[in-house]
């Protein structure tokens, strides 16, 4: 009695697997296929529109990299070209200064001559003043002593102090 129903309960089996590759499998494999199908294709739009995002990221930022060294290279060029003017105008004041400490320099050696004579013309006025007074001494200007006090001023005379002539 056991081998009857083992063996019918075998048919069933079999015949319930039958039925079900028949009738289930078609639709579960058309399922699988569609399912599979539309991940495929979810998965392929996926990656295109993430390959599409990326190229215009991309894009953009090589755009944004590509503007700020321009940024970077005018405002280096920009900073440059102010340097080399200051630098110019400092050379150029740099020169005024040295040529004018120089015309500064000549004059001061100029005026020291100047000096020098005066004092010696001082002294030698002083000088021909008493020793043209005899023994006592001149007392204030004397005649040689107000030509070189006017010849000193800028006064153009051209006179001579023996004969007072102005």
């Amino acid at each position: 009695m056991c081998q009857p129903v083992r063996r019918e309960v075998s048919l069933m089996a079999v015949a319930l697997i039958k039925w079900c590759l028949k009738r289930l499998l078609p639709g579960v494999l058309v399922c699988a296929v569609l399912g599979g199908g539309a991940w495929w294709l979810h998965h392929q739009g996926w990656q295109a529109g993430f390959a599409a995002a990326k190229s215009a990221g991309d894009m953009a930022l090589a755009s944004e990299k590509t503007a700020h060294a321009d940024e970077r290279q005018k405002a280096s060029e920009a900073t440059t070209a102010a340097l080399l003017a200051a630098k110019r105008v400092e050379a150029a004041q740099r020169s005024r200064a040295d040529g004018l400490a120089a015309q500064l320099n000549d004059k001061n050696h100029e005026l020291e001559r100047a000096q020098a004579l005066l004092r010696l013309g001082i002294s030698k006025a002083i000088s021909d003043d008493n020793s043209a007074n005899g023994s006592c001494g001149f007392n204030g200007l004397g005649p040689h002593g107000l030509q070189l006090y006017a010849r000193a001023l800028g006064y153009t005379g051209g006179g001579d102090a023996r004969t007072g002539d102005k």
